[in-house]
This record gives structure tokens, sequence and C-alpha cells, in this order.
């Protein structure tokens, strides 16, 4: 489970990772560049709030390249018709085991799958009240592409794009902090959750970023401070 995350950085370098890491170059409309776009980034992202997310250019041909654009950070169904607050269903992380099932997730999995960039993301441990906030990042520095699902409804008569964050169990090395943890890929992965027609069960291990992932502070808190006397 994520409920917050970090995208400090811009358009420009985000374009480069993606070109570095997952062989894909944004596209932009003609004459638009990565420096000239007005989009967005917004640096710190929480449930019902605004994040970037890259969706295939052609979602028939995902090779084609990634789009940015900013959507709400827990996703609202297509079938849902009221006002935005009205879906009250916690919607930001999507459970792999479900997302293919789940109501509100199966019609984006089947037909909008999506990347989620990231220069970290935060989980807590410790007692209540006295928490300790981890920020992980990626090894080595750079972005985390974390796989998630997009959905287009309209609310309100007004078009409204929203997201979900991919979620699986934990490596051994993340169970310490969490019991779920974002789903993150890059390279050929990356290319194939994106691929519509392809088999993406061989993704949904977590076991593929046990090394890649680093914690500051590094260590969990202990539950109670009195275990430590």
């Amino acid at each position: 489970m994520c409920n917050a995350y970090n995208l400090k950085t811009s358009l420009t370098a985000i374009g480069e990772a993606a070109m570095r890491d997952l062989e894909l170059p944004l596209v932009f409309a003609p004459g638009v560049t990565a420096e000239s776009s007005n989009t967005p980034v917004p640096d710190e992202v929480f449930p019902r709030r605004d994040g970037l997310i890259l969706k295939p250019a052609d979602r028939r041909r995902p090779e084609a390249g990634l789009t940015a654009g900013v959507a709400h950070w827990n996703l609202t169904p297509f079938f849902h018709k009221g006002p935005l607050k009205a879906w009250r269903a916690s919607t930001n992380n999507c459970r792999a085991e479900t997302m293919a099932t789940a109501p509100a997730f199966r019609e984006a999995f089947q037909r909008r799958r999506c990347l989620i960039p990231a220069t970290s993301f935060i989980e807590w441990t410790g007692p209540v009240r006295r928490k300790t906030q981890h920020l992980i990042t990626r090894a080595g520095g750079g972005l985390l592409f974390f796989a998630g699902l997009w959905e287009h409804a309209y609310v309100e008569d007004e078009p409204v794009e929203s997201y979900a964050m991919v979620t699986v169990p934990p490596s051994a090395w993340m169970a310490r902090f969490h019991d779920r943890q974002p789903l993150a890929l890059e390279g050929a992965p990356a290319r194939t959750w994106l691929d519509l027609t392809a088999d993406i069960r061989p993704l949904l291990s977590p076991a593929r970023t046990d090394t890649a992932l680093v914690a500051d502070p590094p260590e969990p808190a202990a539950a109670d401070p009195m275990l430590e006397l």
C-alpha cells in the first residue's frame, strides 16, 4: 500500500529517464517539447490529489512512446455518475491479485494501463502518534516507474482522468516496512505492462525490486519503544 510519494524532478528529466530506463520516448504535440510543455509536475502526491502519469501514445502500439498528463490519484470508475467527492472508496491503490476482476478496476486493467513516475515513496513504522517516516528510493538514485491503471469518467458532465497504483505482496526487504509494495518496473517489463495483449503474470513478483530499493532511515522503528529497554 502506498499513500504518499514524491516526484521531485522536471518533465525533461522524466523524458530522459523514460528513454534510458524504458526505451520509450515522451511524445508531445507538434512544436512542443518537454522544455516548452505546460504540463505541471506535482512534486508531492497524496490520495485524492493530482499526480503525473505516463500513458501510451497509442494503446495498440505502446512502443510508439508515452504521453505525460496530470490525473486524480484515486481511480474513479467510468460507471460513477455523481460528484467526484461522492466516490468515497479508497481506490488510489489496486491489488495486483484482484485488478482483473474488481469492478472498480477491471475495465481499466483491460484497456488503460499507465506508468507512474516517482523519485521516492513513503512508508511509516513505529507506534501510533510516534511514527517514523521512511523515504524509499531507487538504489543508486534515479526515477522509479510504478505500474498503474487509469480511467476516464464524466463527473457532473465534466471529464475526469484518474489513476490507481498497482501493489503486490512485499519482498523480504520491503516486508520490514509494510505488507504491500508498489509494483516497480523498468525496461522490457515496463513495456510488457503497457502491452494489453501480453501475459503480465510474470511481472507480478516483488522479488525483482528486492535489491533495487533503499530506505532512509534504513531500519524500521520498534513497534513499542519500551521493548527496546
